[in-house]
This record gives structure tokens, sequence and C-alpha cells, in this order.
């Protein structure tokens, strides 16, 4: 096969990723191919068991059934993993989406020794791997995110300040904890915005929405941005753009982790809502998880109480504020609000917007959308499993053998 083939391949399996179910001619005229080189190349993938036939029915009584393409959602999977302050999530995905099977594991980090949690995650990510294989689908590879700076193209976790975290091989790190166990490809790494953005954008261009730029600020441990431009995230000149928790908001404000104050993530950070939202409920026995205190939250919330509901409504404020920097800065086509922001939606969104609106400053009014995640907290696992569909279409990935 031809370079010029082989690239136009992955072409015709990336749109496939993004658009499908398509027609072989809509197919063809979305990435400006003849209708003979698309058939060909279609049967090429269809051989590697990475695009299949979709028959619908026709749309009257008669005539013939109409026969869509898709990416092939029998034989593979990929795996999505995140190592997060309290825990680690673990979940398979088929190529369109469909979430197999998962699991989670509670995490205790010790700051400054990342080897303990690794072995934990891998062992979460064998489990689900082999469960996976067990079916008789063929796991890919997979993708693991962290919540922090990443630089993915050497698999090193930068800093993530919520884990102590300081220049760890994670790609290494998740491989030897494997201990040679085989999932089929790579081990690929990355933020846990980063992952999250990919999904997203997925996620609105098979609902129709547009999706080729957008910002996704996380809320989970901190507050990062995923930037998807041009249809692809951008990383920055050294691969760690989006560390937006750290945009000084409020100066002489609160002291932040990272050792500065007035830091966006001490305004608008989850650990800090929830912090002050259940500042006076406080209770006995073991911690709450960020998960678990998210939860309880909104239980307050929903029951009406003033404390929590004020507090929410504050940290919507300097949520609006924040975004409206980031939008400044990158003028997305929309600012998504994903991880447990999108469940304390219903009490954050309208004082975060009115705060955005009074910020942001557009020509004619016309300002990106500032709107919650179609994703749920399971957002960057499913985006880190994508990702492993995505390195086939880039190349870093090879394509598999065809079916014998």
């Amino acid at each position: 096969m031809t370079t010029e083939t082989d690239a136009t391949l992955r072409g015709l399996l990336r749109h496939l990723i993004d658009f499908g179910p398509l027609s072989r001619p809509e197919l063809g005229e979305g990435v400006g191919l003849a209708r003979a080189t698309t058939s060909s190349l279609v049967n090429d993938l269809m051989r590697r068991g990475l695009v299949g036939e979709i028959p619908t029915p026709p749309q009257g009584r008669r005539g013939r059934p109409t026969t869509l393409l898709d990416v092939d959602d029998d034989r593979y999977a990929s795996l999505g993993l995140e190592i997060g302050l309290d825990r680690i999530l673990v979940a398979a995905y088929t190529p369109r989406g469909g979430q197999l099977l998962r699991v989670e594991r509670p995490a205790e980090p010790e700051p400054g020794n990342p080897r303990a949690l690794l072995r934990v995650a891998a062992g979460a990510l064998r489990e689900v791997a082999d469960s996976v294989a067990a079916t008789g689908r063929v796991p890919l590879g997979a993708g693991v995110c962290v919540p922090g700076l990443v630089d993915a193209s050497s698999g090193t976790v930068k800093y993530v300040p919520s884990l102590g975290w300081h220049d760890v091989a994670l790609r290494a790190g998740v491989a030897d904890a494997l201990g040679g166990a085989a999932l089929g490809g790579s081990v690929l790494v990355d933020s846990d915005a980063n992952y999250a953005a990919l999904a997203e954008r997925r996620a609105r261009l098979r609902d129709g929405a547009a999706g080729t730029s957008l910002v996704y600020l996380t809320g989970t441990y901190g507050i990062s941005a995923g930037i998807i431009t041009g249809d692809r995230l951008w990383r920055g000149a050294r691969g760690l753009a989006g560390d937006v928790g750290h945009i000084m908001l409020d100066p002489g404000g609160k002291r932040c982790v990272c050792g500065r104050s007035g830091c966006f993530e001490t305004r608008a950070g989850l650990a800090g809502i929830v912090r002050t939202a259940l500042a006076g409920h406080r209770r006995r026995g073991p911690a709450r998880s960020l998960a678990d205190s998210v939860e309880e939250t909104v239980r307050l919330a929903q029951s009406g109480d003033p404390t929590v509901q004020d507090a929410l409504a504050e940290a919507g404020r300097w949520l609006g504020r924040g975004a409206a920097v980031v939008s400044a800065l990158l003028d997305p086509g929309a600012v998504v609000l994903g991880g447990h922001y999108a469940r304390l939606a219903p009490w954050m969104l309208d004082p975060a917007r009115e705060a955005y609106a009074t910020a942001v400053l557009t020509p004619g009014g016309e300002a990106p959308g500032l709107e919650v995640s179609m994703l749920g907290p399971w957002g960057p696992v499913e985006g880190a499993a994508l990702s492993v569909l995505l390195a086939l279409t880039e190349g870093s990935l090879p394509l598999p053998d065809p079916v014998s």
C-alpha cells in the first residue's frame, strides 16, 4: 500500500468515526473521492473489520433498503482509564462509543509515590481488557488520562497538583504495572480535559451540532481546558495548553494548591465549591470522596437548602467570569462545562451565563455559547478510548491486518 493510499484509507475511517453512518456517495463526497476509489477503500476497511454496513428500511412500502456505512461495532473494543484523586475509572467502548463494561475503584494516592496508584489503575485496566477479550472482541489499545498537564508525545505527566505528581512517566508506568498484559496496541496518555474534549466533539458531530471549535472545561479535581480548533486538539507549543485553572481572577484572593493566590480554581474548582457548600453540614465518619461530596451537594440543593444554593450560584458567577477570559483568549465556537459541572448545572448555569455575558466582549454581541456537556462524568474515559481509534486514523497506531 502506498503512503498516499494509506493516508486516504485513514481519512475515510476518520470521516466515518466523526459523521457516520453515511452512504457510499456521502462518504466519498465528504473526503473528495471518486465513487470507484471510495468503494475500493471501503472494501479494504471492511476486510480489516473496521467498517460495516447498516441496512435501513426503505422510506415507503416499495423500493430497496438503503445501505449505510459506519465504523464496525462488533469486532473491536478500545479502553479508557482515568486516574483521579479519589477514584479510578476504567471502561471499554465499541468503536461507535457504546460502553461495554466499566469498573470503578477507590484511590488513595501517596504524594510523590505514584507507583502504588499505578498498580491499582493497571490492575483495573487489565481486568477490563481480559473481560473484553473473553467476549471475543479484540482490544485495540487503551487511553489513560489524569487531571493535569501531560506531554502526550512522551507519555509523561508534567504536573498534577491534586496527586502531587511531577514528571511521572505515566505511559511507561502503566505498561510496566500491566506486567506485559497485551492490549492489542499502544497505551496512549493525555489530560482528562483533552480526552473529554475529543468525546464531546464526536458526540456533538453525531448529534448534528458543530464541533470544529470548542473549549471543554473540566469540573473534576481542578479546572483544565480541552481545546478543539480546526477539528483537532490544540496542545500549544510544548503540548501543555489548557492549564486555565491557574489564571489569576481574584488578586489577593484565596491561596491555591499551586502556591499562588486568586487562581480561577480557588473560586470555581469543584473541591472549593463543595467545601463551601457543605461547610454547615459536617458529618462524622470517613471523609467523602469528591463524587460523594458532589452528590451530597446536589441532594441539599434539591431540598432547597439556601446556603448550598447560594454557594453554587456564587461559584457559578466566578465560573462565568473565568470562562469569559478563556473565551476572549481562544475565541471558540462554544465553551462547554463538563465533568461535575454538568451535575451542578441546575444551580450554577444561569449565574454563570449572566456573568459570562457581562464579561465577554464580542463585536455585534455574537458571543460563543456557554453550554453544558452532552457527556456525563465518564466523558474523559470515553474520550480516552476514542483516542485509540483516532490514533489509527492519524498513523500513530497501525491499522489491523485484514481478517482471515
